[in-house]
């Protein structure tokens, strides 16, 4: 009885991790198809857009490095990334601090204004931000952060306020006996015992900063990466080998970026679940 029961535990795991292995080669396969077409010419792709490259074809990152003027729009686009990434970070924790430990009823209400937020599509409001940006001078590239700013935080305050909660008010009070500011206790208390939820808003607004194509359309029209890669995509021809190549050159550093901070999204995903 025993050794059927140990062989259905190991069927299970079989299949178990079988059915994983088919999963994650369905989600690995379109970025390895972008890889491997980055490396061949734009004929052979149109012909058999599923096979393998005779030859290293170098040509496409060549054409891509060129056409995109990708150095100036990795610059603008990094640029924006990291201060919307920080400025999203920064005033939304700062925001969620306050709401936590303000004893003004009216608090309540201020978070379950931004947690309401969070259902709004942008489609709804993205005509009244373009003439919004219009009207306050934001239709370029450094226009772009403040609107991410805006835009980003009703999240991270949403996902800042449950950790916060979380954080001992007896550790700031002995900091407030001993005369630390309300400054101090918020930058060398409260931010590093939420470092790993810190990490997480950062991957999440990061992913989605870099990879986003709608907002700079509206308000910037041109000079980031994503714009920049739609010159390959004409109304009557695509030139899919460049194409994959930008896709390819342009998805190193976010993906860097994000297994650089895997582990504390896992901690963070951890801790949220033990306090549920």
């Amino acid at each position: 009885m025993l050794y059927f029961k140990v062989k259905e535990e190991k069927a299970k795991e079989t299949a178990l991790t079988v059915t994983l292995v088919v999963f994650a080669i369905f989600f690995i396969y379109p970025l390895v198809f972008v890889v491997i077409n980055s490396f061949r010419p734009n004929a052979d792709i149109i012909i058999n857009p599923t096979g393998l490259p005779v030859k290293l074809f170098i040509g496409n990152y060549v054409k891509a490095w060129k056409e995109m003027q990708f150095p100036r729009v990795f610059f603008n686009t990094l640029l924006v990334t990291v201060l919307g990434t920080g400025g999203i970070i920064l005033s939304s924790a700062m925001c969620a601090y306050g709401l936590v430990r303000s004893e003004v009823k009216i608090s309540a209400v201020l978070y379950a204004f931004f947690a309401f937020s969070l259902v709004i599509p942008f489609q709804i409001i993205m005509v009244t931000l373009g003439v919004l940006a219009a009207d306050l001078h934001l239709m370029s590239v450094p226009g772009l952060i403040p609107m991410y700013w805006g835009l980003g935080c009703p999240t991270a305050i949403f996902m800042f306020h449950g950790f916060i909660k979380s954080v001992p008010r007896e550790l700031e009070e002995s900091a407030a006996i001993d005369g630390a500011g309300r400054f101090y206790i918020f930058f060398r208390i409260v931010l590093p015992l939420i470092k790993t939820i810190i990490a997480t808003v950062a991957v999440i607004d990061a992913l989605w900063i870099w990879n986003d194509f709608l907002l700079p359309l509206i308000v910037a029209k041109q000079g980031t990466i994503q714009l920049a890669q739609m010159r390959f995509n004409g109304q009557f021809m695509k030139d899919y080998g460049p194409m994959c190549a930008s896709l390819t050159i342009s998805s190193i550093p976010i993906i860097a970026f994000y297994l650089g901070l895997q582990k504390y999204i896992i901690k963070g995903i951890a801790a949220g679940a033990v306090k549920g």
